[in-house]
């Protein structure tokens, strides 16, 4: 990834994915070897180690969703589909009763 340049001269900070970090840090931790990861991709050693510790902090995150009944927003998602259920039958109600009057 080429770093882009102002007038001044001077640098603004590289830009990368979440899914090029994952990748890389995933490389690191498969190599043994943070520092041939690092400058294979052109990253400084700092950054990746932050990236190692940043995945080692919030990963497990990942599997909270799994505990009790879901996550929030499938709780979320439950009400909704049985509000849109009730919504519906009620629907269906009103237009036959909207046909036994007419």
């Amino acid at each position: 990834m080429n770093t882009n340049t102002v007038g001044s001269g001077g640098k603004t900070p590289r830009k990368f994915s979440e899914e090029f970090k994952f990748n890389i840090v995933l490389e690191s931790f498969i190599s043994g070897d943070m520092a041939a990861t690092a400058a294979r991709h052109n990253i400084h050693v700092s950054q990746l180690n932050n990236w190692r510790k940043q995945l080692k902090a919030e990963g497990p995150k990942l599997f909270t969703f799994r505990r009790g009944k879901g996550s929030e927003a499938q709780r979320q998602l439950d009400q909704l589909e049985k509000i849109i259920g009730r919504l519906t039958i009620e629907n269906q109600i009103l237009k036959k009763t909207q046909e036994m009057i007419t």
